[in-house]
């Protein structure tokens, strides 16, 4: 794998932050942790969700791969993020952030802006995002009355808002993305832009730390065959661990580096790439 760069702790009004680099990709990535009500499906679980943007400038749009048929740009990876992030893919680490089931959770609302594409932006985005959860620390909070309260009425709230109270998000069960091209009979794991043009068709695995599959999406312009599909499926697996140790060397050296450094130092020039 190409070189991995993290840094965390960018941004003193979000919750968790990062900025990853993957070879020439290169995402950042804020969170920003809001209240709200639990899912009716999922009454005691907390909410993760994930919007993307592009750019400032024109390249990293113009660098994206091949969607095929099923069209590209920011909805794309949108829809192709959010499974990573379910009570399927992560339900200890969502039943965390609930607070009162059924009543009041924490809902934290990811941003991730690809500022540039080299090759495999889900990827990058992926452990960007990763990198970022696991600096997010929401604040703890005492429900008074026992959690219970009359129709209509508002739940008594103590927010602690202490950086020594809060809560850290439990990031160790995240998936990650894996890409593997097809070039010939051979595949290419984290391939450039111009390795990406070249081949045919690419698998996007995402894998947690268990080794399970928890989304898959293709693209490109051609199909993959059922029997290279498995092969390719396997492939993954046997390469998920190297990527996912280089990912956790590199992100806690950055979480480290941040809580020593103390205080978020980027600029607004740097915090206005996160809008969308």
């Amino acid at each position: 794998f190409r070189s991995i760069t993290v840094d965390v702790g960018l941004f003193p009004q979000c919750a968790g932050s990062s900025r990853v680099q993957l070879g020439s990709s290169d995402v950042l990535v804020g969170v920003v942790a809001e209240l709200a009500e639990p899912e009716e499906a999922t009454p005691h679980a907390g909410l993760v969700s994930v919007s993307v943007g592009i750019g400032p400038s024109e390249e990293a749009a113009l660098t994206l791969p091949s969607y095929g048929a099923d069209g590209g740009g920011t909805l794309w990876l949108e829809e192709a993020l959010a499974p990573l992030y379910t009570s399927d893919s992560i339900p200890a680490a969502l039943e965390a952030l609930c607070i009162v089931p059924a009543v009041q959770c924490w809902h934290l609302r990811v941003h991730a802006q690809l500022l540039q594409c080299d090759g495999c932006p889900l990827d990058a985005m992926a452990l960007a995002i990763r990198a970022a959860l696991q600096h997010t620390r929401v604040p703890k909070i005492s429900v008074g009355g026992g959690g219970e309260r009359a129709a209509g009425a508002q739940l008594d709230l103590d927010i602690d808002e202490s950086l020594d109270e809060s809560i850290p998000f439990d990031a160790e069960a995240l998936p990650t993305y894996l890409t593997l091209a097809t070039l010939g009979t051979h595949f290419v794991a984290d391939c450039s832009a111009s390795e990406r043009r070249a081949s045919g068709a690419a698998l996007s695995v995402a894998l947690n730390p268990s080794g399970h599959v928890c989304a898959m999406r293709v693209t490109g312009d051609y199909g993959i065959h059922l029997m290279l599909l498995a092969d390719m499926v396997q492939t993954a697996h046997a390469l998920i661990g190297e990527l996912l140790r280089a990912a956790a060397h590199a992100i806690d050296a950055a979480v480290a580096l941040a809580a020593a450094r103390g205080f978020p130092y980027a600029d607004s020039a740097m915090a206005g790439l996160l809008g969308r």
